[in-house]
């Protein structure tokens, strides 16, 4: 009954910081933002789970998703021991800490999210801090308001028109909405419940309304590969297969979300209209001409690929070590002022190696080829609506993993492949009891 009861502890918290780990330091001590909920949380859910362990003395019973974690445990492993050759030791540190509470984030969810109904619970509570965000946003763009924690109080008032919600900056509050936002879109497509349906409408037209105030392109140009993803799996997916009805609601749904994209980057929404430095700044054309001249946004990314790439040469493709690419970013000319990499993949690279860049490659492949095979194969709504959403998230993702300085505490990205294991061995265990061996 202890052992039982431990376990139902360890998952209905872990349930509870799922939500908590998104908040980061807006959920935190007043004026000790390092004191956040999320941390408290975890250590006390660390603890319980060495308690678990050292009871039960095995691995977890029903886990169908042993490779994935695997590569997560030799990407662990490699960032400890590479903190040997790096040369920022304290970067390094820090970078090996929060390497290793994300994957634990992750790896926790294949543990916790073990059923269908704490799979529900997991998507209310997260979905529930989704709805604040927005909201928060929506102040943003409607008053003066900012959080604390918000990079842009004090900035410039050429920055202002920006939003940035619960984050520091506001790539990756578009980056949150970019991850999110599949889920609301494929609702209608799924689900046959009118309250669903007008949810997922307006929650994805104040998400997209919320992401043009960001100003990241990059992260609509994730979305403009989502999109389509998420469309052509429904169309092949097997089960629930949705009706002519519903299929018209998720027609209707994409062209309000393309149309009010497009009449947004013109500033031609009445009720929301950008301001002029906003309109100017979805002009991709601008992003050319910096790569071209070498100058801006376009040309600092470049830049800084390429240093990248050198630095990587540079340790023989073995990793400069964790956290230890902006040490040598900023000692390459040009680069000594904006040094983070704004390159998830790229960083992965530099920082751990060819090794744990190619396992990462295979890892990420995973993720989308179990969740397509979940999306086109279960019977169950809730299974699919999550496989399809996930699948076609992460595969934008691809390109709006380009856009936080870094991913490494980005905790929205640590969840997604959490719920996607989730997803994926939940799947498996269900096909395994339907037909057991023998």
């Amino acid at each position: 009954m202890r052992q039982r009861s431990l376990s139902d502890i360890l998952r209905w918290g872990f349930v509870l910081m799922l939500p908590a780990a998104v908040l980061g330091s807006v959920a935190a001590w007043p004026g000790l933002r390092a004191l956040s909920l999320f941390r408290i949380l975890y250590v006390a859910l660390a603890v319980g789970g060495t308690i678990w362990a050292l009871r039960e003395r095995r691995f977890p019973r029903g886990v169908r998703v042993r490779g994935l974690l695997l590569f997560l445990a030799f990407w662990v492993t490699w960032t400890l021991v590479s903190l040997i050759w790096a040369d920022d030791k304290g970067a390094g540190v820090r970078y090996a800490i929060f390497l290793v509470m994300m994957v634990s984030l992750s790896a926790g969810a294949v543990l916790a999210v073990d059923n269908t109904r704490t799979l529900r619970i997991a998507l209310i509570v997260l979905f529930a801090v989704f709805a604040a965000s927005l909201a928060i946003g929506l102040l943003e763009i409607a008053t003066d308001f900012r959080l604390p924690t918000s990079g842009l109080v004090g900035r410039d008032q050429r920055y202002q028109w920006a939003v940035t919600s619960i984050f520091h900056n506001q790539n990756d509050f578009a980056t949150y909405i970019a991850l999110w936002l599949p889920l609301l879109m494929v609702t209608p497509f799924i689900s046959r419940g009118v309250p669903a349906v007008l949810a997922a409408t307006v929650g994805s037209l104040v998400s997209v309304i919320c992401l043009l105030y960001t100003g990241s392109r990059t992260n609509l140009l994730a979305l403009a590969l989502a999109v389509p993803s998420l469309l052509l799996i429904l169309a092949v997916r097997k089960g629930t297969s949705s009706s002519r009805r519903q299929w018209g609601l998720g027609i209707a749904l994409v062209c309000a979300v393309v149309c009010t994209t497009y009449l947004g980057m013109r500033g031609a929404l009445h009720l929301v209209q950008l301001p002029k430095v906003g309109v100017l700044h979805w002009q991709f054309d601008t992003l050319g001409a910096e790569i071209e001249a070498g100058s801006g946004s376009g040309g600092t990314r470049l830049r800084l690929i390429e240093g990248g790439l050198a630095v990587a040469r540079s340790s023989r493709l073995l990793g400069v070590g964790p956290g230890n690419a902006e040490y040598h970013l900023r000692q390459v000319p040009s680069l000594e002022t904006v040094y983070n990499l704004h390159n998830w993949w790229l960083e992965v690279l530099v920082n751990g190696g060819v090794l744990v860049f190619v396992g990462y490659l295979f890892f990420y492949g995973a993720l989308l080829y179990g969740l397509f095979m979940v999306a086109i194969r279960t019977d169950d709504a809730l299974m699919a609506l999550v496989a399809v959403a996930l699948f076609a998230a992460l595969l934008g993702y691809t390109l709006g993993s380009l856009s936080p300085s870094s991913a490494i505490h980005f905790t929205p990205m640590w969840i997604h492949f959490g719920l996607s294991m989730a997803v994926i061995n939940l799947h498996r265990k269900h096909e395994a009891d339907a037909h057991p061996a023998g």
